[in-house]
């Protein structure tokens, strides 16, 4: 950013940007204080503008999402008009940020490849020096500030950080987008791995904005060049010195010829067409694979009075299992028919029918959720043994510890349901069984909580079958 921004690609010297390139605007003579020198195109103007829109956008709606809920995040979305309509416009925002830098990619190879322009972006030795002169300058230890050439080198550090910043976003809000498919490659921490890199890499590119590249570029000098497209005479001796010595005295590197020019066009433009509609296709397969939640509990028709708990709330709890065995208990059957009507919060959500406990409301659980803990009332399944006799420990009981279980609670865990002893036994927080008890038995109780809490779900019958071995004593039969 600075002057050159990220649209300053490696060899995005200008096709104009030539010895004949100094001549005046309104016929000043060359090498006058009028002359104008072109910097960027057309082109790089609107790479600018768009990588700065979208930018822009991206953190008024992303930031307010990473500090939720402080007050002033939550006041910024309801300004936006609600999560929903900050999601759309966040996610619209990066497919405009991905199509410009894969744009922005295919225009620096352009530029390299057929028109031969120096990769005048890439750091040098030069830049290094420069930086300790810098520092010598602003420390007053030396009077001679450094003569730079096309890019300096605090612009080529804030293009590369800015190349690595899209990098990090882009691929860590694929990993955001699309969690189910990521956790079918990777494990599923990269998921908090990726909101964690994702807001720190976003509040790191917002504070570097404000902090940098607005005192660099628009408040110390207030370069107009991304804008208007060409520098001053006095602009060019104050910051590009080298640069423009070499226009003055006619030692620019000349375009390449026309033919050469037409030849290398017809070998780049079909291949690059052809990669540019295939990257564009991918990206937009990987960004319509899946519909994750974007979707919130809809607000209640019914506006009136808000249910008060007769009894205070319980504190707050992060720990969805933990704050199930501290007293919810297992949920309660849904006691009706429930075809035509899955949408459950459209009845029962905060102020309407039997409303949520304070537990749902501190949880912050969805209508996707209610039927994960809340099964409906049908007739108990049939028990493989006998009716009236315990199920058996190794016919009934072990067999569904073995398919559902073990691959997670095995000897390398904390618990382990490998055998009889080790059941018993519990894990780090105490037992897991207690004969008799099937309600204090955690291992039923974290099958009545959220999918969150603990994803793995044994059928109705097999639950069945668990808690009758329980309810029976938990015999070693």
């Amino acid at each position: 950013m600075t002057e050159s921004s990220r649209s300053a690609a490696p060899g995005s010297d200008l096709p104009e940007f030539e010895a004949l390139a100094s001549e005046a605007v309104h016929g000043s003579p060359a090498g006058s204080k009028q002359t104008k020198y072109k910097r960027f195109t057309l082109s790089d103007r609107v790479e600018h503008l768009l990588l700065l829109t979208s930018f822009t956008v991206l953190v008024i709606t992303g930031i307010p999402q990473k500090f939720l809920p402080a007050g002033w995040a939550e006041f910024m979305i309801n300004l936006m008009g609600g999560i929903e309509v900050v999601r759309i416009i966040h996610r619209i925002s990066a497919s405009v940020l991905i199509f410009e830098s894969v744009y922005h990619l295919f225009a620096v190879t352009y530029k390299l490849l057929v028109l031969r322009r120096a990769p005048s972006m890439l750091p040098g030795s030069k830049d290094f020096v420069d930086f300790l002169v810098t520092v010598r300058h602003n420390m007053g230890l030396g009077r001679q500030a450094p003569r730079y050439d096309r890019y300096n080198f605090e612009e080529k550090v804030e293009y590369w950080a800015v190349i690595w910043g899209t990098l990090v976003m882009i691929a860590t809000g694929f990993i955001l987008w699309n969690p189910i498919l990521t956790t079918k490659l990777l494990a599923g921490s990269a998921i908090p791995a990726a909101k964690a890199a994702h807001g720190g890499e976003a509040l790191l590119a917002f504070l570097a904005i404000v902090v940098w590249h607005l005192w660099g570029v628009h408040i110390r000098t207030f370069n107009k060049s991304m804008f208007t497209g060409s520098l001053s005479r006095e602009q060019m001796e104050h910051e590009h010195v080298l640069e423009l010595e070499r226009i003055d005295s006619g030692l620019q590197r000349p375009l390449p010829p026309s033919a050469a020019v037409r030849r290398r066009q017809r070998l780049f433009l079909p291949v690059a067409g052809l990669l540019f509609a295939t990257i564009i296709l991918t990206t937009y397969f990987f960004l319509t694979y899946e519909q994750t939640a974007i979707a919130t509990v809809p607000p209640s028709p019914d506006r009136g009075h808000v249910f008060t708990p007769a009894t205070p709330a319980p504190e707050a709890a992060t720990d969805a299992e933990r704050l199930a065995v501290l007293g919810r208990g297992p949920a309660k059957a849904v006691p009706h028919e429930i075809t035509g009507r899955e949408n459950c919060l459209s009845c029962h959500g905060l102020g309407a029918i039997k409303p949520f406990s304070s537990v749902h409301a501190e949880l912050r659980l969805g209508n996707e959720s209610c039927l994960g803990c809340h099964p409906i009332a049908t007739s108990t399944p049939p028990l493989t043994a006998q009716a009236n006799a315990a199920p058996s420990y190794f016919t009934d009981i072990f067999p569904v510890f073995q398919k559902r279980c073990v691959a997670c609670h095995n000897a390398t865990a904390k618990l382990d349901l490998t055998s009889y002893a080790s059941l018993m036994k519990g894990g780090a927080e105490g037992p897991v069984i207690v004969p008799a008890d099937v309600e204090g038995s955690r291992l039923v109780l974290v099958q009545t909580m959220p999918l969150a809490a603990h994803p793995t779900r044994l059928t109705e019958q097999e639950l069945a079958l668990v808690r009758a071995w329980v309810q029976a004593g938990a015999p070693e039969n």
